[in-house]
């Protein structure tokens, strides 16, 4: 029986991108695949957020972007189990169809960090060789922890890295990163139409690129969120997408409205612009929901007694991708686990980065502090 190299590549390709196309055609070339199975992940169409297009629509884009490699095939099986997919089941239901074949998994490498977090991450192993390719220059695998045979089912390609924001290909500022095609796919199938532009209208009359970009960043992430913890997906994309509408604000805007505040928040500029965005969106009749509003007001600070959407609002300004501090994976990690333990390493973080430089710390921060140690005291 003659045995075959199956490549298998996954992701939600929401478009999929010329970095996808790239990383699957090299990966099929390093690894002498015979064939290449692409494969978009399910996400429940019940908990779609706004800016996801649903499967039919990523299997289609998948097919025309990946049509021209050789080998290459789209196979619908995680979107027609009908919920979110572990790898390692995925993989049993290959290794099922194609017992005499060699599987290979194509995953960045910035994934292998959080490998052995994955379900049943050793068995995954014995079922496959992991196909790590870098997304950045001078990457050096780090295998420690693992056995000798463990080491020995990973491969590692080093291709040329290609910056791409999934964000931004979706805000339309990254059309070269599109084919030709599937951009046309994405525009004629209005795939990434939120219902929230007139929103967008009033942020670029208000911020530079950069922080539209952060909001659009914070926007999805809180989306994201919402769906993982039971609250509302689209009140948390909007707050998201509206939390730092003062941001580029000058003093006197920003004391326009901010009602009565206290002695120490006047000398703190970096809480103006939550305090002051509440009241411009609530007195201009942009944002009426009081919930939303209260996400925003407090979404830098926190404080104590949060709502479950001011606590997501407050963790996704602080994991959005285009965060890159130190400890943003840390952080990233604990939110994916609780939102509460991801509040308490925020806050500890905050105050500490605060004392350390002498400068001030708002009480409602502290605030949000002892209520979180209070409430993992209490669990």
């Amino acid at each position: 029986m003659i045995t075959i190299k199956i490549g298998i590549f996954g992701g939600t390709f929401n478009p999929p991108h010329k970095g996808h196309t790239r990383l699957a055609k090299e990966a099929a070339d390093f690894l002498g695949l015979d064939k290449l199975i692409i494969m978009p992940a399910c996400i429940p169409p019940h908990k779609l957020p706004g800016r996801l297009a649903d499967g039919r629509h990523r299997t289609e884009m998948c097919r025309i972007a990946f049509g021209n490699i050789p080998g290459a095939e789209v196979s619908t099986l995680e979107l027609e189990k009908g919920d979110t997919s572990y790898t390692v089941e995925t993989l049993r239901i290959l290794k099922e169809k194609y017992p005499s074949d060699e599987l290979y998994f194509i995953l960045g490498s910035d994934m292998l960090e959080s490998f052995r977090r994955w379900y049943c991450w050793e068995e995954i192993l014995s079922l496959a060789t992991i196909c790590a390719a870098s997304r950045e220059n001078g990457f050096i695998p780090d295998l420690d922890g693992y056995t000798e045979e463990q080491k020995k089912r990973f491969v590692f390609l080093n291709i040329e890295p290609l910056e791409v924001s999934s964000t931004q290909i979706r805000m339309g500022k990254a059309d070269e990163l599109l084919d030709e095609k599937i951009s046309r796919y994405v525009s004629e199938n209005r795939l990434y139409v939120d219902g929230l532009d007139s929103y967008r209208n009033i942020l670029r009359e208000k911020l530079d690129e950069k922080r539209i970009y952060h909001s659009e960043c914070v926007s999805e992430c809180a989306a994201e969120l919402a769906v993982k913890y039971g609250a509302d997906p689209d009140k948390a994309r909007l707050a998201g997408l509206m939390h730092d509408v003062m941001k580029n604000a000058g003093r006197e805007e920003h004391f326009r409205y901010m009602k009565n505040p206290s002695s120490l928040e006047i000398i703190n500029h970096k809480v103006w612009h939550q305090i002051s965005a509440e009241n411009y969106l609530r007195e201009n009749g942009i944002i009426t929901d009081d919930e939303i509003l209260s996400a925003i007001r407090w979404h830098t600070t926190g404080r104590a007694g949060m709502s479950l959407l001011e606590k997501i609002v407050y963790i996704a300004d602080f994991i959005s991708a285009d965060r890159n501090y130190n400890d943003v994976e840390v952080v990233r990690s604990l939110a994916r686990q609780s939102l509460e333990d991801a509040i308490l390493y925020t806050s500890r973080y905050t105050i500490s980065k605060l004392a350390s430089n002498d400068m001030l710390l708002h009480p409602a921060t502290v605030d949000c502090y002892n209520d979180m140690l209070l409430q993992k005291g209490k669990d």
